[in-house]
Parts: C-alpha cells; structure tokens; sequence
C-alpha cells in the first residue's frame, strides 16, 4: 500500500487520536475523583452510622463493567473474573438495599 493510500484510509475512518487522549484523560480524574467521592461518602456514612449498601452497589456495578469492557477487549481471565465478581456483587448490594428500604 502507497503512502498516499494510507493516509486517505486514515482521513476516512474520522479518528482523532488527539480526541481519544483526552477522553482518556478526562476518564483517568473522573474515576480518582469518584474515588475520593465515594472513600468520603464511605467516612461519613461510617461516623454517622448509616448504611453504604447504595455506595457498594454503585462502586461494585462501575468496577464489574469497567472489567467487562475491559475483557471484551483483551480477553484475560482476571478481567472476567473481576467483572463478574463486580457486577455480582453490585446487583447483591442493591438487592440488599431494596430489601431494607421496602422492610
């Protein structure tokens, strides 16, 4: 394939790699800023004596499906294990949630 062909093969898939760096980016501080969110809420509901099961569920369910997108791509074994251990866990913490709530 000639230079010119490639790189008209490239302008026709409309990929920004400059656009996919900052999606990146924007993911990387999103997921630490949930985190500190959700280490916070975890304090404050602990010192106050509430429940976290709406915390887990949220955290457990973003985990599981972070891994499953992860395993659709690379296919390792851990990301399967992880997802499935994350999303379990998640719907079991709703589950628990709901349960309480409608007691």
């Amino acid at each position: 394939m000639k230079k010119e062909e490639i790189l008209a093969k490239s302008r026709a898939e409309k990929h920004d790699e400059g656009e996919e760096y900052a999606e990146g980016k924007g993911r990387y501080y999103g997921v630490k800023a949930m985190a500190v969110m959700f280490l916070t809420l975890f304090l404050f509901n602990l010192a106050q004596g509430q429940r976290n099961d709406v915390l887990f569920a949220m955290w457990w369910t973003y985990i599981g499906f972070e891994a499953l997108g992860k395993y659709r791509i690379g296919r390792k074994t851990v990301y399967l294990i992880t997802a499935v251990c994350g999303i379990a866990a998640g719907v079991l913490y709703a589950m628990d949630y709901v349960l309480y709530v409608l007691k």
